[in-house]
């Protein structure tokens, strides 16, 4: 065994100790199993003097609270969140598919019609796109 310089080659200092024992688990034990106890009388002591209030009021004849009532029929002010947006969006692109492959009078006075953009596309191969005249060269505005 080496010395470390020490001359009887003894680490330890004499003087120096340490505490046999660090924690009482069994005390600390008891005292979070009183305290989780003393907790839950607590609570359990509020929920009867708030059941005790309530009654009370209710005898009285005072309504509840405002906030303490819930009216599921009044809706927040716009704009609200969807509920099923998937479903709404689902909804949504099938009326737009209806929408392009179906004939409809837009304006039956000026003879405007919708039809469907296949035969649109159709239409516009057979006949080519119209052509607007260039505007004459020497006009700026």
């Amino acid at each position: 065994m080496e010395n470390n310089g020490h001359p009887n080659g003894d680490l330890r200092n004499p003087h120096v100790r340490h505490e046999p024992g660090d924690v009482d688990a069994p005390y600390l034990s008891k005292f979070a199993l009183s305290l989780s106890a003393l907790v839950l009388v607590f609570m359990v002591g509020l929920w009867g003097l708030f059941e005790f209030l309530k009654n009370r009021a209710m005898e009285m004849g005072r309504p509840e609270s405002p906030s303490a009532m819930v009216n599921v029929q009044k809706q927040p002010p716009e704009p609200r969140l969807q509920a099923h947006g998937a479903q709404d969006m689902r909804a949504l692109r099938a009326a737009e598919e209806q929408r392009l492959h179906a004939y409809a009078w837009i304006d039956p006075d000026k003879g405007i019609v919708q039809i469907p953009v296949e035969r649109a596309m159709d239409l516009v191969v057979e006949g080519g796109l119209p052509v607007t005249p260039a505007p004459p060269a020497g006009k700026t505005k």
